[in-house]
């Protein structure tokens, strides 16, 4: 082979093994500062929806709290969740925000009909720029309520795959109107709100299920004795209306209700004979009714629920003064549940008549609650019964006919 045939036989071999230049990369486009800025505060808010979930279990705070989120999330006037009727399909406004907020609640949608009604038949989300151009919009809600809707995002509220209702957002701060990125931030608020709605529910319906069954045991208690029918109710009702007036949080609220319904369980533990004796209690039978918080206590320490209304069970006949039982406690010694259950079981059992006398009249029984306050009872207590009771809230035993005074 002569050197042209080498040559050529070269540059054909070169010709295979020269590489193809890259193709060019382009560059990403980068994110436009306000951009970045909406996807921070969407991401916000959902951190923030979040630790509004967890913060309660009042389903009607939790979701109001949601939708003012959602509101100031969304940059929008207004913002609601409309429940479903499961009887008539119609929608109800549950929670709003806004100008319009106390008024929307009375009003109803049909079943179907307007925006929200679309968004809860069809179960899918709809954003709708101008309201007036849009013929499914329902006018009778702005009528009514003397609100104009402009624009609208409405997402479906689903729970174990059934749509409950509907959340919207109302008419955009500032110019432009509502996009993808507000319909999408307000599906994770509408899923946020229907997680939140399923763990309120399951907690109401098991908080449900344990009141009754401590109503149940506070009835027993007082059932051994016909003359201590409904004590511990009425106790309950004092007590709680006392912790309202003191402006207690609902949690502490909640263990004075159980405490009071509680308060007298141990008497189940003490014999008839004693509980109903007509006359004056020996020393031996009186050392025997002054265990009774005691056992109650003993009786609920196994309830793991019931831990944090055990003090309030055994304290409840402490005295302010330190000269009361079952550990002769003295003043902010004693927990606070029992301050107060001891001031409304004293008002409860002087206006109740008893196998061993007749009732005290209110006046009567209020006058003692006073010249006891300091000793007997802590002041703020008494002070709060007293506010109660002018308020007309404390509603007493009926006199009986067996001789009570009234």
């Amino acid at each position: 082979m002569g050197p042209a045939a080498k040559r050529k036989t070269g540059a054909k071999g070169a010709g295979k093994s020269k590489a193809k230049s890259p193709r060019p990369v382009k560059p990403k486009k980068a994110a436009v500062p306000g951009e970045v800025h909406e996807e921070l505060r969407r991401l916000e808010a959902l951190a923030a929806a979040s630790t509004v979930i967890n913060s309660t279990l009042d389903l009607k705070e939790l979701l109001k709290l949601i939708m003012e989120l959602a509101a100031s999330s969304l940059r929008a006037e207004a913002s609601s969740i409309l429940l479903k009727d499961k009887a008539t399909g119609d929608l109800f406004f549950d929670v709003a925000t806004g100008g319009a907020a106390e008024a929307v609640k009375t009003i109803r949608i049909p079943r179907g009909q307007g925006i929200a009604g679309h968004v809860a038949e069809t179960a899918e989300s709809l954003l709708v720029p101008d309201c007036s151009q849009d013929p499914r919009f329902f006018k009778g809600a702005d009528e009514k309520s003397r609100f104009v809707t402009r624009n609208i995002v409405a997402v479906p509220l689903i729970a174990r795959g059934e749509t409950i209702g509907v959340v919207e957002v109302l008419n955009r701060k500032g110019p432009g109107t509502f996009d993808q990125g507000d319909l999408m931030l307000l599906r994770a608020l509408g899923h946020q709100s229907a997680v939140a709605i399923q763990n309120a529910q399951l907690f109401h319906d098991v908080e449900s299920g344990f009141l009754s069954t401590v109503q149940a045991l506070a009835q027993a208690v007082d059932a051994k004795d016909s003359y201590t029918a409904g004590h511990s109710s009425r106790v309950t009702q004092y007590s709680v209306l006392i912790a309202e007036e003191l402006g207690l949080d609902p949690e502490l609220i909640r263990k004075v209700r159980l405490s009071g319904l509680l308060h007298d369980v141990g008497k189940i533990g003490i014999m008839d004979s004693v509980l109903s004796k007509p006359g004056k209690l020996t020393d031996e039978e009186f050392a025997l009714m002054k265990k009774h918080p005691v056992v109650g206590g003993h009786i609920l320490e196994p309830v793991v629920q019931l831990a944090d209304v055990i003090p309030g069970v055994i304290s409840h006949h402490e005295r302010f003064d330190g000269k009361g039982y079952p550990q002769g406690l003295k003043g902010e010694e004693i927990p606070l549940q029992g301050r107060i259950i001891g001031v409304a079981d004293a008002f409860d059992a002087m206006t109740s008549h008893r196998v061993y006398r007749p009732r005290l009249s209110d006046q009567t029984a209020i006058e003692e609650l006073k010249k006891n306050s300091g000793t007997q009872f802590d002041s703020r207590m008494v002070e709060a019964f007293l506010s109660v009771f002018g308020k007309g809230l404390i509603v007493t035993e009926a006199p009986s006919s067996e001789g009570g005074n009234g």
